[in-house]
């Protein structure tokens, strides 16, 4: 629950609100000055208990405080304005006080409360303070660590509330209310304040500047943050580098220990997929053929008619020359080579000098 201290000046004696002003923190108010503890869970508000100003043991636990003062500070002007929009009326009002004041509208600090409203125009109460008093006033409750967000006067809000009617007279002598309508009114004060003098060079920064350590506190722990991260990168990266070094020295050794005889080495990876591909290009011109196997019957079924001088094995193919002593050997040696390989033809045979016939034997298809 939030704590709300609503400190309220309300002097029992014409003298003593000019002593409260001007006396050091020694001085004793003895009931002139009254705080009322509010408590708020951020919609309702519920009267605690009232504290004295002069003796506050609970004071560190307020979060927040409201302060009112007397009609006896405040001086009053009633305007006839065409308008009711408090911008406007901020920068108009100025100029009004400095025909009507002495010092001018740079020596108060007012805000104002539009009393009628019609068509054409609007009346307007302007209520002021010296800036002198309430800087002196502020001063004095910050010795106490105590910053009023708001600076309004129960008083005025009762002679407002009453109606337009005779609202000099009762401005002039302002009827003094008890201790518990004093109470009801800074409730109401705290749901709608009637006015808030604690503008210009005296406007409540607190909230301001409670935000302004969040957010430095935060860019602190962001700009940490992002030098945690960035350490945590660089060191990844350095390890990283170190960690890609030692892989290619590996890298450059397994490669160089595979092809020994290679003197040019620009991108091992790329080199080895090089060397990949052309044996696997080999392999598969070899992909069917079973070269012992083939030689083995071959030696088995030989003929002393027939001799091969020269063997060609690829993929789905098979090509033999050989010389033979007559054609009818050349046909017995096609019909051996039938017996374990597949689509076996002879082609290109010629006779020789010697007598001898020279011919090639093609054998198309798979190894049986």
């Amino acid at each position: 629950m939030k704590k709300i201290g609503f400190i309220d000046i309300n002097p029992r004696s014409a003298g003593s609100l000019p002593g409260f002003l001007s006396q050091g923190e020694e001085g004793q108010e003895a009931g002139d000055v009254l705080i009322y503890l509010f408590t708020s869970d951020g919609e309702k508000y519920r009267f605690e208990k009232t504290l004295e100003y002069a003796s506050n043991p609970e004071m560190a636990d307020i979060g927040e405080f409201y302060l009112s003062i007397p009609t006896e500070v405040l001086n009053f002007r009633i305007l006839n304005l065409p308008f009711t929009d408090r911008e406007k009326l901020q920068k108009v009002i100025p100029f009004e006080l400095d025909n009507m004041i002495t010092g001018g509208s740079a020596s108060v600090v007012f805000d104002a409360i539009v009393l009628e409203r019609n068509k054409e125009s609007a009346e307007i109460l302007v209520a002021y303070v010296e800036r002198k008093t309430l800087d002196n006033l502020l001063t004095k409750l910050a010795r106490r660590d105590m910053d009023p967000r708001i600076v309004t006067s129960l008083d005025l809000r009762t002679i407002v509330g009453a109606g337009k009617e005779d609202i000099i007279g009762r401005l002039l002598n302002p009827e003094k209310l008890e201790a518990a309508d004093r109470i009801d009114a800074a409730k109401d004060e705290l749901s709608a304040h009637t006015l808030n003098l604690r503008t210009g060079p005296f406007v409540y920064t607190r909230d301001t500047e409670k935000m302004w350590r969040r957010l430095k506190i935060t860019a602190i722990i962001g700009i940490l943050l992002a030098l945690v991260i960035h350490a945590d990168l660089l060191f990844r990266t350095i390890t990283t580098g170190r960690e890609v070094s030692v892989i290619k020295r590996e890298m450059r050794g397994d490669y160089t220990g595979l092809f020994p005889g290679e003197k040019k080495i620009a991108d091992e990876l790329y080199q080895l997929k090089s060397h990949i591909k052309e044996i696997k290009k080999n392999g598969d011109l070899l992909l069917g053929v079973k070269p012992l196997q083939f030689l083995m019957d071959l030696s088995e079924k030989k003929s002393d008619d027939v001799t091969f001088n020269e063997i060609d094995l690829e993929k789905g193919l098979i090509k033999l020359k050989a010389e033979a002593v007559s054609m009818n050997a050349v046909d017995q040696a096609k019909v051996r080579l039938s017996e374990y390989l597949s689509d076996v033809s002879v082609s290109e045979a010629k006779p020789a000098a010697n007598g001898k016939i020279y011919f090639t034997v093609v054998a198309k298809g798979r190894y049986r």
